[in-house]
């Protein structure tokens, strides 16, 4: 049994961390693996040779142009018995070399949820019929294809995201007794996640003197990350927000800061909150997708509408205003709901199922 895993890059993402896990998972059970990438982001690049994972760079296949005729010869010449695409673009092309009569078995994983089907989207979806098997990450993306694509009804199996509970775990217990709640937000400056109005909530808790110190973790060169952080700094916020960049310890994050918040429009099934649930943390996040499902409201943490900078405010205050009991009784609900969901046992057992 040969697999091939395949996506853009090894870059510091959700589908990158949960691909490359995967892979060293398969690994680890004695199965042949190895990753191919093609766009030169290695952030898990050390993690796989480490785990001694074979890894292939294509970075002709960097090329829009080049691409498809270079993954073409690659998979030939690999001759996997089974393709895990990992993104829009490889699902595409994998799905296209099987309408062309390619013999690997392919499955498709779905690391977003759709909210509209753009004309990209529709070409997606299109390629997925020759998907042997499409693998949302959230139950909210599995129900959108269902609903949309009723065909492909007995492909879809939906396989959450894990999280290494044994690695993400508390470091001792968890202290709230700080004046200044310790905020962090961890994810790329992107507008789906919400920057932008984000911004403006933090501008409405700084003049109404609410105590908050915000550290953003996550990826910024972009044209949108750096206007986040022009509108910071033009309204004054350099003492109340911080962007941190990308770290490569991710773990201590979560496990030094009171509470984590996720302010998306929408998400999969975010591999952050999962970890700072694992590590004890209470969570701050919208009440979109699977989120709900994650975060039971006023349990391990709080939900609010992503759209309504009046009801982040609320939910932000609300946590703030919590006792040092509060806060721990949330810290020990996610640890005990993050061992009960995100198991990695159950992870590689879901996608052995569906591979061999």
């Amino acid at each position: 049994m040969r697999i091939l895993c395949l996506i853009e890059s090894l870059g510091s993402g959700g589908a990158e961390r949960q691909l490359t896990g995967l892979a060293v998972m398969l690994k680890q059970q004695g199965i042949e693996v190895e990753v191919a990438y093609y766009i030169k982001e290695e952030f898990y690049l050390g993690f796989l040779q480490e785990n001694n994972v074979s890894v292939q760079y294509l970075p002709k296949a960097a090329s829009v142009y080049k691409r498809f005729f270079v993954l073409k010869e690659y998979i030939r010449t690999k001759n996997p018995d089974v393709v895990v695409s990992y993104s829009p673009a490889t699902s595409m092309i994998t799905g296209l070399l099987k309408a062309l009569g390619a013999k690997f078995k392919l499955i498709a994983s779905e690391r977003n949820t759709t909210q509209s089907l753009s004309r990209r989207e529709k070409s997606k979806f299109f390629f997925c019929r020759w998907a042997d098997v499409i693998v949302p990450n959230s139950y909210a993306q599995g129900a959108f294809i269902k609903k949309h694509y009723p065909k492909y009804e007995s492909k879809v199996s939906v396989i959450t995201n894990f999280v290494d509970t044994d690695f993400f775990c508390p470091e001792g217990e968890k202290m709230f007794d700080s004046q200044t709640c310790r905020m962090a937000c961890v994810s790329r400056l992107a507008a789906q996640k919400n920057v932008l109005g984000f911004i403006d909530v933090v501008k409405r808790l700084k003049d109404e003197n609410v105590p908050v110190q915000i550290d953003w973790y996550g990826s910024t060169n972009t044209d949108y990350g750096q206007k986040c952080m022009d509108k910071a700094k033009n309204l004054g916020l350099d003492g109340i927000i911080c962007f941190k960049g990308e770290t490569n310890d991710i773990r201590t994050v979560y496990r030094q800061y009171d509470v984590m918040c996720l302010p998306s429009f929408y998400e999969g099934f975010p591999n952050v909150v999962c970890e700072a649930m694992s590590c004890g943390t209470p969570i701050l996040c919208g009440n979109v997708c699977d989120n709900g499902y994650i975060v039971t409201d006023g349990e391990n943490g709080l939900l609010f509408d992503p759209k309504s900078v009046d009801d982040m405010i609320e939910k932000i205050k609300a946590f703030v205003s919590m006792t040092a009991e509060q806060r721990k009784a949330m810290s020990e609900a996610n640890r005990h709901k993050a061992l009960g969901l995100f198991s990695t046992t159950a992870f590689i057992e879901k996608y052995r199922k569906i591979i061999l």
